[in-house]
């Protein structure tokens, strides 16, 4: 039988007892990190075919099998990590407020209030666009009264979102210049800016049949996300003096059928 080389003839060392980890190399992953690698990977894998599964199905219409199948895993591990399917939701809603709040904390301001309010009404309008599922969320859980939301102790620790303290400073910065009106509130400005955001994307289906156009051509975003700065900065001016907005382009219509004699 030929003679086994031994770990401490090659490398000086002793040999490794058989119940002992393997030596890891100075400055390498250790199992238990690449375990928790994978784990991550597989909760993000989990958690965005969840809320593609929410969003298009609302919390009724969703099931775990599609879940499982579409983040590349089985139903029990789902279960595994979250018990059922509410609290699967619960996490959903917790990872979009959480992704929110990081962009919002991203943000960062300039010096001047005006130009400063400017840039934050197109980061926030940037940020319901690129994050299409989060509109839709949201419309599922108000259809629902909140229900899910208010039980999930992750999303109601993150409910004081950054953006409600970046428009205080921001307006009252402004106000002390005398660049925006005292008699306007945050709250107001908040709810303004939120709302021309997320009311045009949620009804973007409904509103495009009213008007007769295509609202999420680029031009057609690009006049709303000036539009929306124009109509906030107006409401805070303290000044008549106008304000140019990029004008939105006419809809198309279909010619009127000629009538027959």
């Amino acid at each position: 039988m030929p003679e086994r080389s031994s770990s401490a003839g090659r490398t000086g060392r002793p040999a490794a007892r058989a119940d002992e980890p393997a030596p890891v190399e100075e400055g390498g992953p250790t199992r238990r990190r690449l375990r928790r690698e994978r784990t991550d990977l597989l909760e993000t894998r989990i958690l965005d075919a969840a809320a593609e599964e929410f969003a298009e199905h609302g919390f009724a219409g969703a099931r775990i099998e599609r879940v499982s199948a579409a983040a590349g895993t089985v139903d029990r591990m789902l279960y595994y990590y979250y018990g059922n399917k509410e609290r699967l939701y619960q996490a959903v809603l917790a990872k979009i407020y959480e992704d929110m709040i990081g962009a919002q904390r991203e943000f960062v301001s300039p010096e001047d209030p005006v130009e400063g309010m400017r840039q934050l009404v197109q980061h926030s309008w940037d940020h319901y666009l690129s994050h299409p599922n989060l509109v839709r969320l949201l419309m599922n859980e108000n259809l629902l009264r909140g229900k899910h939301i208010r039980q999930a102790p992750q999303v109601v620790e993150r409910t004081a979102l950054p953006l409600v303290q970046t428009v205080a400073t921001l307006l009252e910065s402004g106000q002390a210049r005398g660049a925006f009106r005292r008699d306007v509130s945050s709250e107001h400005v908040l709810m303004t800016i939120m709302s021309l955001g997320f009311f045009y994307l949620s009804n973007q289906y409904t509103c495009a049949t009213w008007i007769g156009a295509d609202l999420m051509s680029r031009p057609r975003r690009a006049a709303w996300r000036e539009h929306i700065c124009d109509v906030v900065l107006r409401m805070l001016a303290t000044g008549d003096e106008p304000v140019e907005a990029q004008a939105a382009p006419k809809p198309r219509r279909k010619p009127a059928a000629s009538k027959k004699k």
